[in-house]
């Protein structure tokens, strides 16, 4: 193994500096065609990274005729191919998943589809490691296929039907939620309803449409809702459980998980409830009162704003200028044709922002995401005959995160964790790093080293490894400048930085011609370690 140095991850970690706001616009024309920077950076956020002939692709259809393509395609769905990871009466379990996601990442035509799903995932949190998930595999993939039905829908369905899956509904457990009964002790359950306006929806705090905080007359911060808000709100989720049970007794949650959970009125509160000024009249239906609350969440000022900052950090920039934030975020509350919450129009605004164009923008990518890249940059396929992805290379356990696998429900980190140091004296964030620590990175080293030969976990043996394909690389490995060209262009968007390609020719000048797998590994693994990889980065 090409081990690194303690100094290279130091100069990797001290390379991540900060991008400066963006200057002030208003509306923008969409560009008639894309520069070739900008077209390595569309296939770098729309997609889990650009395959060797993606970049042509998008070149010569252009990037209109491209997102449209996306835009339209149906979704490739996950719990369809899971269940054909069993046979009989046998559950799939988490590893069967983590395959399945991979095979998804690698393979699926509708890329920006599953992209903005992972994006979605990470903000309407539900992990196998809360409730009872941890055995509900085909569940979890359900849910995670309602994230990508919705993902270039309407704002307004995607969070009710988060509301209603039971994977959500037991992960925070609104599932079975009852009406109070002070004589047995028993009050609403609050968990769904404050994380549904704390992390979902709106957050803790008034926003300017700039994503900015709203200040009172002394200067202080103004909370959005108040403990009678979420008690209150506790109440009109009452009475929600699986539409098909299998046991009489209420706490049961045996039954139809694969359907949106549904009202049994005689557990539903009925009296008046009134939820941050908003009145929930009394005797109205559980149904009319989910409606309303869905409807209050969707017309909230501060939900443009906070989902549209979210979004561009998974998907652009750490940092976004309030410039940006503003502009989807009058996409959010218009859509130019009178609608409220249409996603696909907020995507559209996200990825063609002229800030996510010409920069600044600065994003350390997240390690799944990284090795996704590398997969797809490599042409990989299974080793197994049968067509099956394993989780062959640590999915829960070697990246710091997992898909629908965080520690709670504030995902793997916060979208305003700054480290210590320049970025956080600067004021500015940088989220990714929250999972980065000396452990994960050289795990993360670790398997893309494992992933580009043959190691024992990866041998030629293992069935459940995921092979690259090293061969065309193989073939030019003498040639130095053409390789260092190739692998320029399958990773960097054809803009390695001169210091990193003397550090990379060196590298290949110390090995004999006879060594062209070698070549290739060792190239591949110091450009995949450099921060010229792992950091999206436009100044």
């Amino acid at each position: 193994m090409v081990c690194l140095s303690r100094k290279w991850v130091l100069i990797f970690l001290s390379a991540f500096f900060l991008a400066g706001c963006g200057e002030e616009s208003g509306s923008q024309e969409p560009p008639a065609a894309l520069e070739q920077n900008q077209r390595y950076d569309l296939l770098y956020r729309a997609t889990f990274g650009p395959t060797p002939s993606s970049y042509e692709q998008l070149a010569s259809v252009g990037y209109q005729q491209w997102l449209q393509t996306q835009f339209s395609q149906s979704p490739t769905l996950h719990l369809p191919l899971l269940r054909t990871y069993v046979s009989g009466e046998e559950e799939p379990n988490q590893s069967h998943r983590a395959g399945v996601w991979w095979d998804r990442v690698i393979n699926a035509p509708d890329q920006l589809r599953q992209r903005v799903a992972f994006a979605l995932s990470e903000i309407f949190v539900i992990s196998r490691y809360g409730a009872s998930l941890n055995g509900r595999s085909a569940e979890m993939a359900d849910y995670y296929d309602m994230l990508l039905k919705n993902a270039f829908g309407n704002y307004r369905n995607l969070i009710e039907a988060v509301t209603l899956h039971p994977a959500m509904g037991d992960y925070l457990s609104m599932m079975a939620n009852q009406k109070a009964n002070p004589d047995k002790n028993r009050y609403p359950d609050e968990n769904y309803a404050r994380e549904v306006m704390q992390l979902f929806s709106i957050g803790l705090y008034r926003l300017n449409n700039d994503g900015s905080p709203m200040l009172d007359d002394k200067g202080a911060l103004i909370p959005t809702y108040s403990q009678d808000d979420i008690e209150n709100l506790a109440r009109v989720f009452t009475s929600w459980h699986l539409s098909k049970r299998e046991k009489p007794w209420w706490s049961s949650k045996k039954g139809d998980w694969f359907s949106p959970m549904v009202a049994y009125p005689e557990e539903h509160d009925f009296e008046q409830k009134i939820v941050m000024g908003e009145v929930f009249a009394q005797g109205q239906t559980p149904e009319a009162d989910m409606a309303q609350a869905m409807d209050m969440l969707l017309n909230h000022p501060n939900t443009g704003p906070f989902l549209s900052r979210l979004l561009i950090q998974r998907l652009v920039t750490s940092n976004p200028s309030p410039q940006y934030i503003e502009r989807v975020a009058n996409l959010f509350a218009d859509n130019g044709n009178g609608v409220r919450g249409d996603l696909k129009a907020v995507i559209s605004a996200i990825l063609l922002d002229e800030e996510a164009l010409n920069g600044p923008v600065m994003k350390l990518k997240e390690p799944l995401i990284s090795m996704a890249n590398l997969y797809r940059a490599m042409e990989a396929k299974t080793a197994d005959p049968t067509g099956k992805y394993h989780n062959s290379n640590g999915t829960f356990w070697a990246y710091g995160q997992g898909p629908l696998a965080s520690p709670s429900v504030f995902n793997f980190y916060s979208p305003d964790y700054a480290p210590l140091g320049e970025i956080k004296d600067s004021g500015q964030v940088a989220p990714e790093f929250e999972i980065l620590s000396w452990n994960n990175f050289i795990n993360i080293s670790n398997q893309m080293w494992g992933a580009s030969g043959n190691t024992n976990y990866h041998s030629e043996e293992n069935p459940k490894r995921i092979v690259i394909n090293a061969a065309p690389l193989e073939l030019i490995a003498n040639d130095h400048d053409a390789l260092i060209a190739e692998i320029d262009r399958r990773f960097l968007g054809q803009e390695m930085s001169e210091e990193l390609t003397v550090i990379v020719r060196q590298a290949l000048e110390k090995l004999r011609d006879d060594k062209q797998a070698l070549k290739v590994r060792n190239a591949l693994h110091i450009v995949l370690n450099s921060q010229e990889f792992h950091v999206e980065e436009r100044k």
